[in-house]
């Protein structure tokens, strides 16, 4: 039989991405009974030019319909319908189909738990806070670390004799990291190393609450914290952050009325806006965490890209009496795909989390902890690190002149000389949901300050990342951002609405 050529029409204004309607279709007529068993389908390109779409695409589509067993792969014959097919769920029966792996990757409301950015092609820009260029990943240095590992420690790391705390070698590397870097004189019993952000968040919702007690959040603050902690029960009470940081005097009552457990803050620098806490609430929070007997959690969200030159130091270095359980992770200095993060803390704590971590991350990823540290043993992270902080230092001066060169008067923004994003304000009464949305249309997906609104208000700012894209491409993100802009403005009745 001659290889099936493809009728159906692409929704080319869907959110849902082309590779999966193209998934849908071909699910769809094996259902229906146009193709059968052993039938041929076409070739990835010739499918592409049929339907207007990158190789890409139908490239995706196809290792879709593989994965969930619908087509077999043959080299050198091509792609035909499998011989026994999945089995095929009644409608009202919840299933994982494409769609369903498909909706893991789309966007998602403002209000749902885990919020989803609507993703972008190949052609889009991810202006994503603290989202580094995965193009300058040392790939190759990463590459043979692994393989160092395989070949020359194979019994050592492919065994189950696990230290929950992660392993020793990139425990000790790690804290001449943050004694180096971030000031912080630590021991390898001081840490235990996580499998990311939302690990980390998942060993303290264990550990340092418990579900109902109360729990002290800076307001705007990161919402992957906020949504982690909700779903673990936390009561959560926001604490405003103005210039100097964390406000103490609502703390202060909160906590003479309730009895707060923990104090999550990100001092230096806060994150989104990149206050510093100033010297005197640094005293003065640590003093009132150990009077009320409550933990303060403080992370680091831009670890290794603070200031080189007199840098402002996370409230962990003032630390001596074990308030302070600091996090922060190596993603962003590598690359987000290879999640190490890690807790720093009183050492009897650190045991006590080790424990929880045994019972949700066991037997751990040792191969992975032990390709890092011999990135670390052979000096790429130093020399990576070095390369990309200058990279990522132009990257930041070019975002803040683009975006006032093309957007001025209707944003403003500072250079906070360090991170890897920008907290930009926006002019009063722009309509700025019906921005965002405009522009993720038109390719550029960036995050709007509601999002880091302890209720999720609209407020007039974005927090922008600039660490993804070159200098050309930010130029492209800032034009098609004014161009959405000026878009929505025309068709707004006054020209002006409220930002929500």
């Amino acid at each position: 039989m001659p290889p099936w050529s493809m009728t159906t029409e692409l929704d080319r204004t869907s959110r849902e991405p082309m590779y999966l309607q193209i998934v849908r279709a071909i699910v769809a007529d094996v259902r229906k009974g146009r193709l059968r068993p052993g039938d041929a389908l076409p070739g990835t390109r010739a499918l592409a030019e049929s339907l207007g779409v990158n190789r890409n695409t139908t490239l995706a589509a196809f290792q879709e319909l593989e994965a969930e067993g619908w087509i077999l792969s043959e080299p050198d014959r091509g792609s035909f319908i499998a011989d026994k097919l999945p089995m095929a769920y009644p409608e009202e029966e919840e299933s994982i189909a494409a769609s369903d792996s498909g909706s893991w990757a789309a966007p998602t409301p403002l209000t749902e738990p885990f919020y989803q950015p609507r993703a972008t092609d190949r052609e889009g820009f991810r202006l994503i806070p603290d989202l580094p260029d995965v193009r300058l990943a040392p790939t190759a240095a990463i590459h043979r670390a692994h393989g160092r590992v395989l070949n020359l420690q194979q019994q050592r790391i492919l065994q189950p004799g696990w230290d929950p705390r992660g392993l020793l070698d990139l425990r000790i590397s790690l804290c001449r990291m943050l004694r180096e870097l971030r000031g912080m004189a630590l021991e390898p019993g001081n840490l235990v190393l996580t499998r990311g952000l939302m690990s980390t968040l998942n060993l303290v919702s264990r550990t340092l609450f418990n579900p109902g007690e109360a729990v002290a959040v800076e307001d705007p603050a990161y919402f992957r914290v906020l949504e982690a902690f909700r779903a673990a029960g936390a009561r959560l009470f926001p604490i405003p952050v103005d210039a100097e940081g964390l406000q103490l005097e609502p703390l202060e009552a909160l906590m003479a009325r309730e009895s707060v457990r923990l104090i999550y803050t990100t001092a230096s620098p806060h994150y989104p806006t990149h206050a510093i806490l100033s010297a005197s609430r640094r005293r003065r929070l640590l003093e009132l965490a150990e009077a009320h007997g409550a933990r303060i959690l403080e992370g680091d969200l831009a670890f290794g890209f603070q200031r080189e030159q007199h840098p402002s130091l996370p409230l962990a270095s003032e630390d001596t009496r074990g308030t302070v359980v600091y996090f922060s992770a190596l993603e962003q200095i590598l690359a987000p795909g290879l999640q190490v993060g890690f807790l720093a803390g009183f050492a009897p704590l650190i045991k006590t989390m080790a424990k929880q971590r045994q019972l949700i991350d066991w037997p751990g990823n040792q191969v992975q902890e032990a390709t890092i540290e011999e990135l670390f043993r052979d000096g790429e992270i130093h020399r990576h690190l070095s390369r990309i902080r200058k990279v990522n230092d132009a990257r930041r001066e070019t975002l803040v002149d683009r975006l006032l060169f093309h957007l001025h008067p209707a944003v403003s923004v500072e250079d906070p000389g360090e991170g890897l994003s920008l907290w930009v304000q926006v002019e009063a009464g722009l309509p700025l949901d019906a921005w965002v949305e405009r522009c993720a249309a038109k390719g550029v997906v960036f995050y709007p300050g509601r999002l880091y609104d302890f209720r999720r208000n609209p407020i007039p700012f974005l927090c922008l990342g600039f660490a993804a894209h070159e200098v050309d491409e930010q130029n492209e993100a800032c034009r098609r951002m004014a161009e959405a802009l000026a878009e929505v403005r025309r068709l707004s009745p006054s020209g002006t609405a409220s930002s929500r």
